[in-house]
């Protein structure tokens, strides 16, 4: 199988985990988000380690600058996604997260300095059409939570293109393990300042399942961006409002109505037309 062909597959996957981590943040609702978000990196960050070991992999100064960027990056739309997915509706938290390929094109522009296709641009569009039915533009914008599912979406964009970047030279399992040892870091005090006790072993098993789940999420999405262009890639995430659209039905009673379906097909539609797409980015001309 062509290489570009494994990331996609790893983009589906990654869309699936996506949806379901964002069901099982929804159902952990009495556990602060701030212990939320540490428990996903430090469950995951044992097995990283052990890994990374297993691998002969370690840390080393090259390429430090982007993996702060990349693990900033992707730190904060962990944030921003947890409490997005706290605060309003699944669907719209998981929908407006995914508008991380609306800034792809933009970013590969101003970052990269190199132009995407028309049909890029094309792809997003109507992706985001999508997303914009499906979200039912309205009051519903103006609140945090969206405002929340909006920067999830501009703060993985960034990670993405780090990890797009990184991938040329660092290996899958160092990328992980400077992600996850950052962000546990970066978790730790507010995940202290914001503790409640937890005495109900359910959700203890929320807290373990979530870092699982992470850490298969981010092992696919890393190797998603390492198989194929981030403009391209990055449209698979729109499979996650799909998936996260029949958990919403299957689990919390949401049911999807007409325009919900003409959004999915839009969605799967803009995917669809980025795969077909094989025009790669191309440099500025020079003046």
């Amino acid at each position: 199988m062509h290489k570009e062909s494994h990331g996609f597959l790893y983009g589906i996957l990654t869309a699936l985990t996506s949806a379901a981590m964002a069901v099982f943040v929804k159902l952990a609702a009495d556990i602060p988000n701030e212990t939320i978000v540490f428990f996903r990196f430090a469950t995951g960050l044992p097995f990283i380690l052990l890994v990374a070991s297993f691998r002969n992999t370690h840390f080393s100064m090259r390429e430090v600058p982007k993996h702060l960027v990349r693990g900033i990056a992707g730190f904060m739309s962990v944030y921003f996604y947890v409490y997005a997915v706290a605060l309003i509706p699944l669907v719209n938290a998981v929908t407006l997260s995914n508008t991380a390929p609306l800034f792809m094109p933009i970013l590969v522009m101003i970052w990269l300095r190199q132009l995407v296709s028309k049909w890029r641009f094309v792809a997003a569009g109507i992706g985001f059409l999508g997303v914009v039915i499906l979200l039912r533009p309205g009051a519903a914008l103006l609140t945090w939570g969206s405002l929340f599912g909006v920067m999830t979406g501009l703060s993985s964009s960034i990670a993405v293109m780090g990890v797009r970047l990184l991938s040329k030279n660092e290996s899958v399992e160092k990328i992980l393990l400077y992600y996850f040892t950052l962000s546990t870091v970066l978790g730790l005090y507010p995940m202290i300042v914001t503790w409640k006790p937890i005495s109900h072993w359910m959700d203890w098993g929320y807290l373990g399942v979530i870092g699982v789940l992470s850490t298969v999420f981010q092992y696919v999405l890393t190797k998603t961006y390492t198989h194929a262009p981030a403009t391209k890639a990055s449209m698979f995430n729109y499979l996650s409002v799909v998936f996260g659209g029949l958990a919403g039905w299957l689990i919390f009673g949401e049911v999807p109505d007409v325009l919900v379906w003409v959004g999915t097909a839009l969605i799967i539609g803009g995917a669809i037309l980025a795969f077909l797409d094989k025009t790669p980015p191309r440099p500025f001309k020079k003046a």
